[in-house]
């Protein structure tokens, strides 16, 4: 079986972040991760769906592991699967019109990739709740304690907290789950209803009827 196992939002330059480099070496050095097609998904929903339309071979199976805004308590990790739903059309064009302004969140990318289908039927998420709500905040918050506390230092170099390696071995035993064990009780359900909303645009209509 054909697994892909993407990372939403990977920086592999951010060393202290739950969702960089430990995770990834977390999800590439076991032995029953040696089936598993990991990759790095820190750009645009819309190049991922191109990219995994563009491919011959389909997957059988999409983990995306991402941090996501539930609002469960802090590094709480859990697991879903995608159930769908009805999304109306203005919803779907919200969120294509934060895809393309560089925003990178997993609601956005289940949602396109659903609209685009692109996704398997087994379409699960590992989702970590942060409480940065995304990795501009943690570079900020990291500049703003550096300068706060006077030191000087390369920003994303800092080494893993223990609480976040915590949360990377969670990580890691989660997508093992989702990856491969196809009855996995803790997996509930995922619908439309659940998803965290987009941010609110400006919009515009435009009308054939001439104005009043």
């Amino acid at each position: 079986m054909h697994t892909v196992v993407g990372i939403v939002g990977y920086y592999p330059f951010l060393r202290g972040y739950p969702l960089g480099p430990a995770l990834m070496e977390g999800l590439r050095t076991p032995a029953w991760a040696a089936a598993l097609d990991v990759r790095e998904m820190n750009w645009g929903p819309i190049a991922i769906v191109q990219e995994l339309q563009s491919q011959p071979r389909k997957p059988d199976r999409v983990v995306l592991v991402g941090a996501v805004d539930r609002g469960l308590p802090a590094d709480r990790i859990s697991c879903r699967r995608w159930a769908g739903g009805a999304l109306d059309p203005l919803a779907v064009q919200r969120r294509v019109f934060e895809a393309v302004t560089g925003v990178i969140h997993l609601d956005n990318l289940v949602v396109i990739g659903a609209h685009f289908g692109v996704w398997p039927p087994a379409l699960l998420t590992v989702e970590w709740q942060s409480a940065d709500s995304d990795v501009g905040d943690l570079v900020l918050g990291e500049i703003e304690g550096a300068r706060l506390s006077g030191s000087i230092g390369v920003v994303g170099d800092r080494p893993l907290t223990a609480a976040n390696r915590r949360v990377v071995e969670q990580l890691v035993e989660a997508v093992r789950h989702a990856a491969l064990d196809d009855a996995w009780p803790a997996a509930q359900p995922l619908t439309v209803d659940q998803l965290t909303p987009a941010a609110p645009v400006c919009q515009h209509r435009f009308f054939d009827e001439p104005m009043p």
